[in-house]
Formats: structure tokens, C-alpha cells, sequence
């Protein structure tokens, strides 16, 4: 298991952006509305920066030369932490409790306190509970977000044009935290940022150009679109000084410029379209900062720093969000056990493990991965290389026991071999030492999936391969004479590319997943017949395309199909009693132990048997299509059965 390093350079991470889509379509609703505004604090000296609403009445504010503050609505100042600080944002963390994130410019670190929403003064005192400071770089902005699981990430804009995510808070453990989890770079002269935590989405600004945004979770593609931009192409005029979500998920933008506030909403029924309305301030206001409260349904109170007067303003603006129906997700967030080392190349590698029982001592089983620019890996259940065979491109992988040839008994592997459109084979014996044993020709014109199946019934062994056309092929694996030899004996076919299968050797029952369509299933015997029977289709709702590997959970009483529901990056459990889903879930970061979460899966694996002490009941092992945390080429995480028997839900 690595541990996270939290002193990663830049240039070692992501370099940049998968992709940059078009402007969303903005639609100017007309005129500007002219505001009026009321001083909430003015002070000698102030040098203020950022204002926010803190409850119904009170508010959080800091300055370069007064610190952080808490006032109540007639500014007077209950409390305070004294300093110079710059941005400013909070969430909850407990009942009454907040933590309150602001930017200490004279140290240049990251300071977090805890503050309690109270009228009584003695509660009101700012604790400071552990200041962060990022190792070579300065901290330009910086924005909270808080996750489904309650954990607060910090979102730093550095000097250096990259943005910071860190874990700053673990809510499961109820303290502050330092974990770096990714970096990747900014726009220029990135002046501030805000979160959605909702939708998950980061908004930055950019100061002279316009507004991004991008996905929070670091196991999703990296990639922005355009919310508003500079005129001529949008409706910005003059430096982005400032930007806030508001509870709808739209967002209000500071330019100081021009003494203006433009507000972007989206249409409840029109997810891609923006609506933009203009609020007017009085001449010689510098509205450095925005963010608001709601009011009711039709006003919010617009609350900023004006930098021309040297003092927080507030001013109530006609605003009516939207209603917001979020259905609670059934899938639950579980975070991996441990995970394999890397594989040796970045880019789309690893694709598809499986678990080698050790029968005689099972703490020493193996896990074997592919590696499409390679070969095959040997894993420990630690994740440690014990052994990697040059092979060519093999792309799935499955295991048999107890094949008997030239005297000797023993496991092999079968895996797709796409550089000789072939079938590897390699022995493993009793003491886990994998090595090549064969490759059988096929007639394939370029192989993809595979699975074995060992038949109780003719006590035969088979390999099942198929091409992105969606022909399969079962192969009939001789082990009787001198050499090895496959013999094609059955052949069917999905409308569609297909890859994942697996064989239930008790009920003699193939699975197969079509990518775009769904699992099928047809008999496993040679004899079985060529039309499969769709037992569970792609619904994009619990499962959605790709369906890519697929593998069976062998219980004492119940059976489970697990499958990757690559399109939303997570896994289904179906009961092979019912063909339904019993369980859904994703795999994510835990960054106190330095383990990424898991996304992009391809193939996977599953085994209820013993392996030890830390997998009694059994382990799933699946490929992580984005290794990040640090940014490394592609591998495999393991998840102990305990984690995810809970979950089924028959």
C-alpha cells in the first residue's frame, strides 16, 4: 500500500486538458437593473476582500489589516482573528458547527477555523484549527467543496497557474486534514473560483477572458466549457474580480470595472442554456467580491466589498431561483482496500484481472492483469509485481483448475491475444509460478473478449473468445495428446461489440455482456444452442454503457453476477437467482491511506473464497482506467466482499 505524497511537483502530474467545449448558449434577459446599496461596515483602514452570508443574521468577512471576522446585521464586529487574509469561504461540519477557510497573503498558507452560527459572543471566537501551506507555490484564491460523504476538499488557485485539490477535511474522522489529491492547470490569471457542490461542478474565472467550469470529482476526464466569456463573445466587460454560486446552482459575477453584477442562471427544463440579467451600481463603486442570501423566493441580499469607498455594502436585488429536485443516488460510495503497482505504460493499458486461489495457502494467491501494450502481470495480494511475461497485446484474461497434460496437473490462464489474434495460455502451479504454455490460432479476425469454462459434465475445458463484430467462438482446449491444441466446436453472436464474460460452471450458463445492449446468457456447453437470451439490458439508469467486465460471486447460499457499469463509473451486483440488481456502488479515494478511487473500469474479477485475514470472504478486483493520486499509469484495485455484502439488498 503507497502512501500518499503530499510534496508531488507539478510537472509530474496532469499536463493538461482532455478536451475544451463551445460556450453554452447565453441568452441577455435585457436592460440593467439599477441597484440601490446600504453600507453594512465601514471602517478606517479596512482593506476588506470578501463578505459572505453566515446564517440569517450574521455575516463572515476578512481583511488585509482586520483579520477574519463574524458582525451581525448592524456590522458590529462580534468576533475576530487578526491578520491578513484574503478569500474566504465555509461549509458545515457539524450541527452548529463551520469550518471557515481563508488565505493568511502574509505567510502565504491556507489557515482553517471552526465558528458556531450564534447570537451569544462567548461561542463566537474563530479557533484556528491547522493552517496549510502548499510546498512551491503561492496561493493566489481558493474555494471550498463538500462532498456527498460530508468531506471538504479546498480548491487552491496558485501563482504558478495550477489549481490545488485538497482534502482539508474527513468527516468519517471528524478533523482537519492535509492530502494533496491532484493538480492540473488554471487558466491564466485565474482571479477566483467556486463550487457547486450539487452537481459537483468547480467554477474559475479568468480574470480578462471568462468563466470555466470543470468536474470536482479527479477521477473523471479533465475537461472545461465556456459559461461566459469577454465581449465580443459574451456579455463580460472589464476583470473578473469575483464569482458565487447561489443555492440554484447559478452564479453571480463581480466585475468592478463597471460597477456591475451580471447573474447566470440555467433554465429549470434547458440544462445547456444560460440566462444572464445585469444589475447596475451606483457610479464609483468597486465591487470587488460578491455573494448572497436569499431572502425568498423572488430576492436575495447582494453582499460585497467596495474597494472605491473602502467598505462591505449590501443591496437586495429582484432574483428568483429555481427549485432544485435532487433524487438521493442508491449508489454507495466504498473506498478500495488496497491496489496493484502501476503498469509500466501510461495511456489505455491495464484492462482486465483475475484471481489465482492458492488451494494448499490461500494468503499467497495471485492476481493476474492484463496489460495491452505488454503482456501479463503477477500480483501478490498486496499489489506487489511478483512477475510480468512479455506476451504482446492480451486483453482479457480468466483462470482454470486442475488441467492435467503430459503427466502434470495443474491451473492456466487463457487470455486474448490481439498481436497473434490468438489464445495465450499459461500454466500456473501449485506454488503460483505462472508461465507461457501455448498460444492456439483462431479464426478471429481480431480477438477481444474471453472467459474458460471447465464443464462438470463432460469434464472438457473451453475457452470462449470474441471480436468487436460480436461472433464468439467456444474453443475446445485439448490437453490428451502431445501438444495442446484448441478445436473450435460452437459459434454464435450479439448484433454488437461485446467483451465481458464469465461461465457459472454449476448451472452450465454463459454471461455475456454487449457493451450498448445488455447481459445475455446462453448455455455453456458445446452443444448449447446459438441464441442467447437478454436477462438484463443497458437502462442508463442502474446500468449504463459500457458494460464492460462481468464476473460471479459464489456465495454458500446465493449466487452474484458483478458487472461494470463503465458509464457511470460504477458496479452492479445482480442475484443469478432473480437476474436483478441487488446492489450498486462506486469505488472512491481514500486519501488518508493514498488510494484513488476507481473509474473507466474494463474487466474485473471477483472470488468468494478464504484468501486470509484481510479477505475472509472473499475479494473484487478491478481496473482503474484513471490512476490518479499521483497521476500514474493505469492498474487495479482491490476491494474486500465485506464492503460490498452489506449493500445487497434482495
Amino acid at each position: 500500500m503507497k502512501l500518499l505524497n503530499v510534496s508531488l511537483l507539478a510537472t509530474a502530474l496532469i499536463a493538461g486538458l482532455s478536451g475544451c467545449s463551445a460556450q453554452s448558449k447565453v441568452e441577455n434577459t435585457g436592460s440593467a437593473f439599477t441597484l440601490s446599496s446600504k453600507t453594512l461596515l465601514q471602517k478606517d483602514k479596512l482593506n476588506g476582500q470578501k463578505i459572505m452570508p453566515f446564517g440569517t443574521e450574521l455575516w463572515l468577512a476578512n481583511s488585509e489589516n482586520d483579520g477574519v471576522m463574524l458582525l451581525d446585521n448592524q456590522g458590529t464586529i462580534l468576533s475576530q482573528h487578526s491578520g491578513n487574509y484574503e478569500a474566504l469561504d465555509y461549509r458545515r461540519i457539524g450541527s452548529q458547527s463551520y469550518l471557515v477557510a481563508s488565505v493568511e497573503k502574509e505567510n502565504g498558507r491556507l489557515d482553517l477555523f471552526s465558528q458556531q452560527i450564534s447570537q451569544n459572543k462567548a461561542n463566537n471566537q474563530f479557533k484556528l484549527l491547522a493552517s496549510i501551506k502548499p510546498q512551491n507555490s503561492a496561493i493566489n484564491n481558493m474555494c471550498l467543496y463538500q462532498a456527498k460523504s460530508q468531506d471538504i476538499y479546498a480548491f487552491i488557485l496558485t501563482a504558478q497557474n495550477m489549481v490545488e485539490q485538497r482534502m482539508v477535511y474527513q468527516a468519517s474522522q471528524d478533523q482537519v486534514v492535509d492530502y494533496l489529491i491532484r493538480e492540473f492547470p488554471a487558466p491564466p490569471e485565474s482571479s477566483a473560483c467556486s463550487v457547486d457542490d450539487k452537481t459537483g461542478q468547480l467554477y474559475i474565472a479568468e480574470e480578462t477572458t471568462g468563466i470555466w467550469q470543470y468536474p470536482v470529482n479527479p477521477e473523471r476526464d479533465l475537461s472545461r466549457n465556456a459559461i461566459a466569456m469577454q465581449q465580443p463573445f459574451g456579455e463580460l466587460e472589464g476583470e473578473i474580480k469575483d464569482i458565487q454560486i447561489l443555492a440554484d446552482g447559478s452564479l453571480l459575477v463581480a466585475l468592478p470595472e463597471i460597477a456591475q453584477i451580471q447573474h447566470y442562471q440555467v433554465a429549470a427544463d434547458k440544462a445547456e442554456k444560460w440566462s444572464m440579467q445585469t444589475f447596475q451600481l451606483e457610479q464609483h463603486i468597486a465591487n470587488e467580491s460578491i455573494s448572497a442570501k436569499t431572502l425568498d423566493n423572488d430576492k436575495v441580499e447582494l453582499a460585497f466589498y467596495d474597494d472605491e469607498a473602502g467598505d462591505y455594502k449590501t443591496a437586495v436585488a429582484p432574483v428568483k431561483l429555481n427549485k432544485r429536485v435532487f433524487s438521493e443516488s442508491a449508489i454507495t460510495e466504498i473506498a478500495a482496500d488496497d491496489e496493484t503497482a502501476p503498469v509500466e505504460k501510461f495511456g489505455d493499458a491495464a484492462d482486465d484481472p483475475e484471481i489465482w486461489v492458492n488451494q494448499q495457502n490461500p494468503e499467497q494467491s495471485l492476481i493476474l492483469g492484463t496489460d495491452k501494450r505488454y503482456g501479463l502481470y503477477v500480483f501478490d495480494l498486496n499489489g506487489k509485481i511478483k512477475n510480468s511475461i512479455a506476451s504482446g497485446r492480451v486483453n482479457n484474461v480468466d483462470i482454470s483448475y486442475g488441467a492435467t497434460f503430459n503427466g502434470e496437473t495443474f491451473d492456466f490462464a487463457a487470455a486474448s491475444n490481439r498481436t497473434h489474434n490468438s489464445i495465450s495460455l499459461y500454466k500456473i502451479t501449485k506454488q503460483g509460478v505462472v508461465s507461457t504454455l501455448v498460444d492456439l490460432p483462431t479464426s478471429l479476425p481480431d480477438v477481444y473478449g474471453l472467459c474458460t469454462y471447465h464443464s462438470a459434465k463432460t469434464n472438457q475445458y473451453y475457452v470462449f473468445i470474441n471480436d468487436e463484430s460480436g461472433l464468439f467462438h467456444q474453443y475446445l482446449v485439448d490437453f490428451s495428446g502431445a501438444q495442446i491444441k484448441g478445436k473450435l466446436v460452437r459459434e454464435f453472436a450479439v448484433k454488437s461489440q461485446p467483451e465481458g464474460c464469465v461461465a457459472d460452471a454449476d448451472s452450465q450458463t454463459l454471461y455475456l455482456g454487449e457493451e450498448d445492449v445488455g447481459l445475455w446468457k446462453i448455455s455453456a456447453e458445446a452443444d448449447g444452442g446459438t441464441l442467447p437470451e437478454l436477462v438484463y439490458a443497458v437502462d442508463n439508469k442502474v446500468l449504463f454503457d459500457d458494460l464492460e467486465g462481468v464476473s460471479i460471486y459464489h456465495g454458500q447460499d446465493h449466487k452474484y453476477l458483478v458487472a461494470s457499469s463503465q458509464g457511470n463509473d460504477s458496479y452492479v451486483v445482480f442475484s443469478l437467482k432473480t437476474h436483478l440488481p441487488v446492489a450498486n456502488f462506486s469505488i472512491v479515494a481514500d486519501p488518508q491511506n493514498g488510494i484513488d478511487g476507481a473509474s473507466e473500469t474494463d474487466g474485473l474479477a471477483v472470488t468468494s473464497a478464504n484468501l486470509g485475514a484481510q479477505y475472509p470472504n472473499g475479494l473484487l478486483v478491478v481496473q482503474d482506467g484513471r490512476n490518479v493520486m499521483p497521476a500514474q499509469p493505469q492498474n487495479f484495485k482491490l476491494v474486500s466482499w465485506d464492503k460490498i455484502s452489506p449493500l445487497i439488498k434482495e
